[in-house]
Order: structure tokens, then C-alpha cells, then sequence
């Protein structure tokens, strides 16, 4: 009888050391990203005993899962490279094979879009298109930009990033398939 007491008391320390293994993630959601912008967030847990073993399902393009050095926490991190909401799993195992799992939902939106819209001054009356080019070096060299002989006397340029300065010429293309030489370079600056 007098073991009694010393069984149950066994019997606690184990419940209690069970309890200890047992990691679990407290991250439960995520904010927002953009796309083409870096995004980093980490992933916290509490419990368990290390290391850890990280894993992921179906995670957004351009992101990836990196455990920390310890592996309690991990850090998504990335460039996400497509707008859209997405869904999934982020999964911790803890030594001693104790398993938790949360399902995330992550909405990456669209950058801001930025557009340069050119216009310059008709020609001859023999002219039967115009051809626009592009620099990021003012003076050129410059790019095509127009892939077929532009009708009128205006393009926008929508493939253009935030932060840089663009230099813009444009050349008379007659009848003939003669081509012009540039005209004055004009200049974009994109906020």
C-alpha cells in the first residue's frame, strides 16, 4: 500500500512530460502580400521538443518555407509572382512524432500598374506608320517596342515599373518601307 502513492505519482509526471511533447503551431493567419513585392512572415509554435520538421502544401508561387536555425519557428518567405488567394497547409512535426497542421489562406494582390501614354505629331502625308522605341539610358540604345507598324500617332507603353525613368523615341515608317530617323526623345518618369 505504501507504493501507492508513489505509482500515482509516476503516472502525473508521465501525463506531464506527454503534454510537453506535444508541439503546436500558434500562427493562425497571414497577411496580405502583393505580387512582385517580397514578402516574409514568421511561423511561430509553442510546446514540443526540437528539432522540428518542417512541411508545406501547395504553397504560392515564389514562396518557400524556411525552418529557423533552432527549427522552433519557420519563415515564409518569397516573392509571390501571381495575384490570387491561396490555400495551404503548413505542418510541424516535434520530436517524438507529435504533428500539428494549419490550413492558411494567403490573398496576394496585384502591384499598382503604371502606363506611359505618348503621343507626337503626324508626319507626311506619305507616311504609313510610325514605330516607337525605348530606353531606360537617354540617348539609347533604344528598343522597339511595337511589334507591327502603328496606325496612329499615339502608344502606351504598359510594361513599364514603378521607380524608373523611361526615354521615348519614334520613327516615320512611308509608303516606301523607308524608315525615319528618331525624333526628340521624350521622357517618362514613372512614380
Amino acid at each position: 500500500m505504501k507504493t501507492f502513492p508513489q505509482f500515482a505519482l509516476a503516472i502525473i509526471l508521465l501525463l506531464g512530460s506527454l503534454a510537453f511533447a506535444q508541439v503546436k503551431i500558434t500562427t493562425t493567419s497571414l497577411p496580405e502580400g502583393t505580387v512582385q513585392t517580397p514578402y516574409s512572415v514568421a511561423i511561430d509554435t509553442k510546446g514540443g521538443e526540437t528539432p522540428f520538421k518542417w512541411s508545406s502544401v501547395g504553397l504560392p508561387g515564389g514562396l518557400t518555407l524556411k525552418p529557423s536555425k533552432d527549427t522552433r519557428s519557420a519563415t515564409l518567405t518569397g516573392t509571390p509572382t501571381k495575384t490570387s488567394t491561396y490555400q495551404f497547409d503548413l505542418s510541424v512535426e516535434g520530436h517524438g512524432g507529435h504533428m500539428s497542421t494549419v490550413d492558411y489562406t494567403l490573398t496576394i494582390q496585384g502591384g499598382t500598374s503604371h502606363s506611359a501614354a505618348l503621343t507626337w505629331s503626324a508626319g507626311a502625308k506619305n507616311i504609313t506608320g510610325y514605330n516607337i522605341y525605348r530606353s531606360t539610358t537617354s540617348g539609347g540604345p533604344y528598343g522597339q517596342l511595337n511589334s507591327s507598324l502603328l496606325s496612329s500617332n499615339s502608344y502606351t507603353d504598359t510594361d513599364v515599373a514603378g521607380g524608373t525613368t523611361y526615354y521615348y523615341v519614334a520613327t516615320e515608317v512611308d509608303n516606301k518601307g523607308d524608315e525615319s530617323g528618331y525624333c526628340a526623345q521624350a521622357v517618362a518618369v514613372i512614380p
